[in-house]
């Protein structure tokens, strides 16, 4: 998935980005609607003490349009997250072997998602003769333009590989049941990649695609709110693709192929 041209024509510094972070800090569905009035009056301005930060009519309009999409979107994205169960079943039907990781909370959970992108990033690129490396042990790094930049964290797939990748990927799957602190550290850790590319991508004129794989229903059912802010990130730009789900099994393969052959 990619976001619609609507929103990704904006470009990740526009202000409505801004406005829709604001407005998604603000605690309770009181607070949210009030918000959301405000909007509305002649004179739209926040007020934080004695400073007025004034709003024009023109984002007003794009807010409360991508607010009412954000929801539409959620609606189709969240129903398309699996189980574990089924995760490990589509595994299964292509042979992949699903080895063990452990949580911070020591849950024993299936690494399904890792195992799959894997399998496939390494089919496609094979038929395409293209390096990847599935198994980072160390950051990835740039050089373009007498520019340097490391990423912040080690990755979860890169093509060709880890100096100069023009594609990145990380993977946010959890299993088992409830959510925590640590699915609000995924999003923050995607916007944080996606946000120092985006920075060195304007300072060099390179282009690097930055992919991200959610999954786990059970638990980002409980997380729904970390959940959109993977929309924001994709709407935004900081994320080019998004696979959620099963969304994986069907379009990772063709979309990963469609990625290389339009770089070559």
């Amino acid at each position: 998935m990619k976001a619609e041209k609507q929103w990704s024509d904006l470009g990740w510094k526009h202000p409505l980005w801004d406005l829709v972070r604001y407005y998604l800090s603000l605690r309770g569905a009181n607070k949210q609607k009030a918000f959301r009035s405000t909007l509305t009056h002649e004179k739209k301005v926040l007020v934080f003490g004695e400073t007025e930060f004034p709003i024009t009519s023109d984002v007003c309009v794009l807010f409360e349009e991508y607010i009412e999409y954000r929801l539409e979107q959620f609606k189709r994205t969240f129903a398309i997250l699996r189980t574990e169960e089924e995760a490990l079943a589509h595994c299964s039907q292509f042979g992949f072997i699903v080895g063990n990781t452990k949580s911070r909370d020591d849950h024993q959970s299936s690494s399904a998602v890792v195992t799959m992108v894997s399998a496939i990033a390494k089919t496609v690129c094979d038929e395409l003769s293209e390096e990847v490396n599935t198994k980072p042990q160390t950051r990835c790094v740039w050089c373009h333009n007498n520019e340097l930049h490391v990423s912040v964290r080690n990755l979860d797939g890169a093509v060709p590989g880890l100096f100069n990748p023009k594609m990145i990927w990380e993977i946010k799957e959890y299993w088992g049941s409830g959510g925590g602190s640590k699915m609000s550290d995924a999003v923050y850790e995607c916007h944080l990649v996606g946000l120092e590319m985006r920075t060195f991508e304007e300072r060099t004129k390179c282009r690097i695609s930055h992919i991200v794989f959610v999954d786990g229903k059970d638990q980002w059912s409980a997380r729904k709110s970390d959940f959109n802010r993977f929309l924001d990130l994709l709407n935004q730009g900081l994320i080019d693709r998004l696979f959620v789900g099963s969304a994986i099994e069907t379009d990772w393969r063709s979309t990963l192929y469609q990625l290389l052959t339009e770089n070559k």
